[in-house]
């Protein structure tokens, strides 16, 4: 559900922050929803400042009771540094948000109550985000990092297989906490949201790959100047498995050769990507080679 729009940028309530607000209402602690809200938005406003800095225009920010995701409609550049440094600006902010308040506290300027429950949300949000999983701040820092040596598609995928993997033991703490009264329904929930949020991000891990490649050309336009990355491949192999080896800021050239190991071929990355989209992924190696090297 939209609320808002500041800046050209929309504000979206997700129905489970939604839920809470509800829920908080009517126990009568609307109050401490609204400041939960605010400190949420900061935490997402960060980012959305952070990547405008970096070229990326983000068109929605949507709330979770943990965070929130900032999207855009066009095309986020998957640029690992720049993305580790995004996510991280999030996290960031609450941690200056805590400071700023224990600045304050002696002055008593807020009463203690709203300051104790302003610190342990900023905590809270913060140090969640940073856990190293899907969908959370930290899950995108492990992706940038991952995505330098595996590629940004099975990066993706990786981060949220821990991802899910994490939600369900935390969902499985959390029944336990629930049975033994040690813990609220809020942790399983929490759970089955991240389980859902991290497939969310798997699914789309394809498409926004895809778009990826198509923006390979603009990488090296944009750089200049780029390391090579060389990969050997034979020449049945079809070019969807070759580009699932393509990582960020390397121009790639694949090697292609046959079963004696004697290279037959070479394809440059742009070679790969034009047939990618053209001829269609299953397309052999061996149909794209530039030309019957051979070296013996």
């Amino acid at each position: 559900m939209q609320v808002g729009q500041i800046g050209g940028i929309r504000i979206v309530f997700n129905p489970f922050f939604l839920i809470l607000l509800i829920i908080m209402g009517i126990a009568g602690y609307l109050p401490h929803g609204m400041m939960l809200f605010s400190i949420v938005f900061l935490h997402e406003l960060a980012h959305t400042l952070v990547a405008s800095a970096y070229g990326v225009e983000f068109s929605t920010i949507e709330l979770f009771p943990f965070g929130g995701v900032a999207s855009s409609d066009g095309f986020h550049d998957p640029d690992p540094f720049a993305e580790a440094v995004i996510a991280l600006a999030g996290p960031l902010t609450n941690g200056v948000l805590c400071i700023l308040a224990l600045a304050v506290a002696p002055y008593e300027v807020v009463p203690t109550h709203w300051l104790d429950y302003f610190l342990k949300a900023n905590c809270a949000i913060g140090l969640f985000n940073l856990i190293p999983a899907f969908p959370m701040d930290g899950g995108r820092v492990l992706r940038a990092y991952l995505a330098l040596k595996l590629g940004y598609r099975r990066a993706t995928e990786r981060a949220a297989c821990i991802g899910r993997i994490m939600a369900v033991a935390l969902g499985v703490a959390g029944a336990v906490g629930v049975y033994y009264g040690v813990a609220g329904v809020s942790l399983p929930i929490l759970a089955f949201f991240i389980y859902l949020s991290a497939g969310r991000e798997q699914r789309m891990a394809g498409y926004a790959f895809v778009r990826y490649l198509a923006r390979k050309k603009q990488e090296l336009d944009e750089a200049g100047v780029l390391p090579a990355e060389q990969l050997v491949a034979y020449g049945d192999v079809p070019v969807k498995d070759i580009v699932r080896h393509f990582v960020p800021k390397r121009y790639h050239v694949v090697l292609m050769i046959n079963v004696a190991g004697h290279v037959e071929g070479i394809a440059t990355e742009m070679d790969v990507v034009t047939s990618f989209f053209e001829q269609g992924i299953d397309t052999p190696l061996e149909a794209i080679v530039a030309s019957p090297y051979r070296f013996d």
